[in-house]
């Protein structure tokens, strides 16, 4: 059956039609013959109208079937029939209207409207009447006769105006059932609303949907025009000179929310005078020193956590370099400290205890690749002894201040309660940032009240500090045998050796001594190389080094580098940080062979062109160098 506005609301309508049409069929069939002829007995065939039959039903049921029932019995008397048809099972029945149908039907609908009236009439007489004031059941009933009365005044206008309209008797029909079981729908909802049947709130939302749409088109088309202009900037040009990188290879991997306010400087790339301002003494023989730059404003060389610069000073009337790592954080952008430890019979540390607030230092830096940012790990353990404790220091003050989110594993091994450097500083760190786990351990301590542990960095202490250390990144800074001793309980306790990183502490400074030149000859007056013999020295099966360059030789003991021996001889090997790490004294290998205990500055294309440290390299044979 098809209806003229497919709704959901034909749709809910035609389903209670056919839920009415069930429940109806249940009735009936749960009854007996008998008993369903007692209460509808059987009428005659009406003149040009077949008499009901199962398939067309009897009295329908709904609000004209209850107590208004009398009215089409009058109807289906005009018809010269027994008043027990209704409405709808005769039209169901006609095919097509007649002339004669037509009018007989139009007169039936007038007939309903003449009962509906009728009875409206009755009950508002009843309802009016004095005696029904305080008489409830006949308010009632007056209403009920009302109610019935407008129920049939309105479907027989309906039948009236769709018989008038030509519709065929089904559609009549299904149109005055309808109205019987009030299911027609409103005319606001048949009525369709603007343009395609949607309301104003459709379209008020689908421009909203539509404005974002577009919102989004736009911001994707300026990004892709953003990022376009970015690649024609960052593409060369044909003939272009590209600039040379400024970041050293340890910095080039740093992610630049990591970096500090602008990219560090080149290894050793800024030598000049920074003023003392501040000593702190940080134990009795510990002291730190701020610099800043003596014209003012910020440094003039940005370095990362774990970097060092070189001081070249003159005690004693002599020239001598020692590098000391920067313990500030690359934050703090218009001083740098360093801390120093006095060293006995140290030439250095011994002169930079002695200097006072105003003198400058003449400083070279940075340089070291010791270095954490925050990358590449997700958790940090910074395991120090004595002053190795400045590198690590400088590392918890950037992440500090960096507000880091990750783990922070603090293990510092010292001497005595009173060697603790920095201790109120991190008691303080450790407070402020939850993140921070710090475990101390003194050896000789007398006082109860210590509250850290007792003894050397051991494995139990590590295992207990720090959970799950194996799958943590490890930085080792100390004295040679705690690192030597720390190295293998580490990798006992899991920690694959490429997770750790070490950074060797020299805790005995060697004393300055003049270089032994050869006799009666200096510098560019040598024409042959000259072997220089050294006092105290064995000369039998003691190796020889040549310095091709210089054109000079000298013997070349087990227990010395080649740094060490080039000063003997007055060689000029430039050097910073004499550990390895700096790759200051970097030199060409023209034979022989070398043993490097650090080789951290090398990287793969040194070695395969024979460069070596001189600081580190020592032998047994023979060596030529181009120095």
């Amino acid at each position: 059956m098809k209806f003229d506005v497919p709704t959901a609301a034909t749709h809910c309508q035609f389903t209670a039609v056919l839920l009415a049409g069930v429940l109806f069929s249940v009735s009936v069939a749960g009854q007996t013959p008998d008993e369903h002829a007692s209460h509808h007995p059987a009428p005659a065939p009406a003149a040009g109208i077949p008499a009901a039959t199962p398939a067309t039903g009897g009295t329908m049921p709904g609000p004209a079937a209850t107590g208004g029932a009398g009215m089409m019995d009058d109807m289906m008397r005009q018809m010269g029939a027994p008043p027990r048809k209704e409405l709808y099972p005769s039209l169901m029945e006609v095919e097509a209207f007649t002339p004669d149908k037509r009018q007989q039907f139009e007169r039936l609908a007038r007939e309903r409207m003449k009962s509906g009236t009728a009875l409206m009439s009755s009950g508002l007489e009843k309802l009016s009447a004095p005696s029904s004031e305080q008489d409830l059941p006949a308010m009632r009933e007056a209403t009920a006769l009302m109610r019935q009365g407008v129920v049939q005044f309105d479907t027989g206008i309906s039948s009236l105006q769709a018989i008038s309209e030509g519709k065929p008797p089904r559609a009549v029909a299904l149109d005055w059932f309808k109205q019987n079981m009030s299911l027609l729908p409103s005319a606001d909802m048949q009525r369709p609303h603007g343009i395609f049947g949607l309301s104003g709130f459709h379209y008020f939302t689908m421009f909203l949907l539509l404005a974002f749409a577009a919102t989004m088109i736009w911001i994707n088309l300026k990004k892709m025009q953003r990022a376009q202009a970015l690649a024609a900037r960052l593409t060369p040009q044909p003939g272009a000179v590209l600039p040379e990188r400024t970041l050293t290879p340890a910095a080039q991997s740093i992610p630049p929310s990591l970096l500090p306010e602008d990219a560090p400087s080149k290894s050793n790339a800024w030598t000049g005078l920074l003023r003392v301002v501040q000593i702190f003494e940080e134990s009795p023989n510990v002291v730190t020193l701020r610099l800043t730059d003596p014209s003012g404003g910020s440094l003039p060389f940005r370095h990362l956590p774990g970097q060092f610069v070189t001081f070249t000073v003159k005690p004693n009337d002599q020239m001598v370099k020692r590098s000391y790592t920067i313990a500030s954080s690359p934050t703090r952008r218009d001083y740098v400290e360093v801390t120093v430890k006095r060293e006995e019979h140290g030439t250095v540390s011994g002169f930079l205890h002695s200097v006072r607030v105003g003198d400058t230092l003449q400083t070279t830096g940075p340089s070291g690749n010791f270095t954490f940012v925050g990358d590449g790990a997700n958790s940090i353990v910074l395991i120090s002894g004595g002053v190795g404790i400045t590198p690590m220091m400088s590392v918890v003050r950037y992440l500090t201040d960096r507000s880091w989110p990750s783990d922070i594993f603090f293990i510092f091994g010292c001497r005595g309660e009173k060697d603790v450097i920095y201790r109120e500083e991190l008691e303080y760190l450790q407070r402020r940032h939850p993140n921070l786990h710090l475990a101390i351990t003194a050896i000789d301590v007398a006082s109860a009240d210590w509250p850290y542990a007792r003894g050397n960095i051991t494995k139990e202490l590590l295992s207990q500090a720090v959970p799950h250390i194996e799958i943590r990144r490890v930085h080792l800074c100390g004295p040679k045998p705690m690192m030597d001793a720390l190295k293998p309980v580490l990798i006992e306790l899991g920690v694959p050796l490429e997770q750790i990183k070490t950074e060797i502490f020299i805790g005995k400074e060697r004393p300055a001594t003049p270089p032994t030149l050869a006799e009666g000859v200096t510098g560019s007056e040598q024409s042959q190389p000259t072997t220089t013999p050294v006092e105290g020295a064995e000369t039998a099966g003691v190796a020889v080094a040549t310095f091709a360059r210089s054109k000079r030789t000298a013997l070349f003991p087990p227990s010395k580098t080649l740094l060490e021996v080039s000063e003997d001889v007055g060689v000029n090997i430039d050097y910073s940080c004499r550990v390895g790490t700096c790759g200051v004294c970097k030199v060409k290998l023209l034979s022989g062979s070398v043993t490097m205990e650090v080789q951290d500055s090398l990287d793969a294309a040194d070695k395969e062109n024979n460069i070596i440290l001189a600081c580190q390299a020592k032998t047994r044979g023979d060596v030529s160098v181009d120095a």
